[in-house]
């Protein structure tokens, strides 16, 4: 396997194609109510969004732990383990999306603990929370069947598979909330339907894919042997854990905004959003890195994966200086599409340069976190974050503490994403001693 810039580009492209729509479901709901009478519509969209970003980013080492053992099971050219290393997270997938529904008024109760939202949007949120967790099962189950995609290298799978989801999403949340004039109650229906739709590509694909295969071959008992489980449940300890602390640190931001204000909260939102357009593009160099590091570590081919390493952060840089760019020159644009509320116009514009820089000082975070994906060092990724997220927090409680605004807030956002980046850089060297020259 020859990996150069070529290689790289063949594996991103469609997936910056297809990533670039995740935040697209985002935008859509936040334009959606930002355009409603008052900054609440926006307020009820973010409460929701940090429940299910606990809950999907949480719950992200089923695709991130699937995606580095499928890679590494391609470099040993073990095919039954290939197919083995889909089946077990599937299931372990929909047990537990059934389990979490079920759990759905402690789920809101403890929200309304940690989040404390105003009483005028509680009743909103529930409704909007209960509609989406009927979801739930199905958006765990496509999770799976995207990694698997990664591993496997098929990034055209992967590109079809969140196009199908995140276009479903929108058209039915314009459809069920402005035709139908359902509101917020059509955007969580309409993440319903797109979670169900991403399962039926997901299983034609699949099935496209072993149409051939000789199951008779495969001894299946193996998929329920605990111990074929080890390697799955190893990581994802440690990558459960790391993303808790990541998604720890955007919760922690809408609430630190929501005591500045109901405008601070909504123009919080905004930024994550437009966060996600950067950060889910530059995402496609770091997926890129993830299977090549594992083929190259599971072929143990060291030459390999230093040109993976490297031919992948180059593009992702270049990549993170062209949408900076984007933002610097079409800045105003941007603010307009999400709102015309005059307030959270003005409070974005005035951290806008701080948006600008965002896309590059977040490239190395991303593109180790790729990289350490591959090698299946979950621990490292823990230790990472969990340094960042510390750091974050006491500078945000005891640097900052009284003159807490927007800006403070934003800043110590960027100074968690700069700390990722350094410690995972410490770490590295434990990705080379893994594999040794063919």
């Amino acid at each position: 396997m020859s990996i150069n810039r070529k290689k790289i580009w063949s594996l991103s492209w469609p997936v910056i194609i297809a990533n670039f729509t995740i935040p697209l479901v985002g935008l859509t709901d936040t334009v959606i109510m930002g355009h409603m009478p008052n900054s609440l519509y926006i307020a009820s969209i973010a409460f929701g969004g940090i429940v299910f970003n606990f809950v999907y980013a949480g719950l992200n080492f089923l695709r991130m732990g699937t995606t580095g053992i499928t890679a590494q099971k391609i470099g040993e050219k073990n095919h039954e383990e290939v197919f083995f290393s889909l089946i077990r997270p599937l299931l372990l997938a929909f047990f537990i999306g059934i389990f979490i529904y079920l759990l759905k008024n402690k789920i809101y109760n403890f929200s309304l603990y940690f989040l404390t939202p105003n009483k005028e949007v509680q009743d909103i949120f529930k409704e909007y929370l209960f509609i989406r967790l009927i979801g739930l099962p199905f958006g765990l189950i496509n999770m799976v069947f995207l990694g698997w995609f990664f591993g496997m290298q098929k990034t055209k799978s992967v590109m079809l598979q969140l196009i199908i989801i995140n276009f479903a999403n929108i058209i039915s949340s314009i459809y069920f909330s402005i035709i139908l004039d359902l509101g917020i109650y059509g955007v969580a229906i309409g993440s319903v339907i797109a979670q169900f739709s991403g399962l039926l590509i997901s299983i034609l694909m699949f099935s496209n894919f072993y149409k051939n295969l000789n199951f008779q071959k495969f001894n299946i008992k193996k998929i329920i042997n605990f111990q074929s489980f080890a390697p799955l449940f190893l990581i994802s300890k440690n990558l459960f854990l790391r993303t808790i602390f990541l998604v720890f640190v955007q919760a922690y931001l809408i609430k630190k905004a929501g005591l500045i204000g109901i405008n601070e909260l909504a123009t919080m939102e905004i930024l994550l959003v437009i966060f996600s357009l950067s950060s889910y593009s530059l995402d496609a160099f770091a997926h890129s890195a993830e299977t090549l590091v594992g083929n190259s570590i599971g072929s143990k081919n060291k030459n390999d994966l230093y040109k993976s390493i490297k031919s992948s952060t180059e593009l992702a840089i270049i990549f993170a200086l062209i949408i900076g760019c984007i933002f610097y020159f079409f800045g105003n644009y941007l603010i307009a599409i999400f709102t015309d509320i005059k307030i959270l116009r003005m409070l974005t514009a005035e951290i806008w340069a701080l948006v600008i820089i965002t896309p590059f000082i977040s490239t190395l975070a991303f593109q180790l976190d790729g990289i350490f994906i591959g090698a299946t060092l979950a621990k490292e990724m823990r230790n990472s974050i969990m340094i960042a997220c510390l750091i974050f927090y006491f500078t945000l409680e005891f640097v900052i503490d009284d003159s807490l605004n927007l800006k403070n807030l934003y800043s110590c956002f960027l100074l968690f994403l700069i700390i990722r980046g350094i410690v995972l850089t410490m770490y590295l060297k434990r990705v080379f001693t893994l594999t040794s020259n063919k």
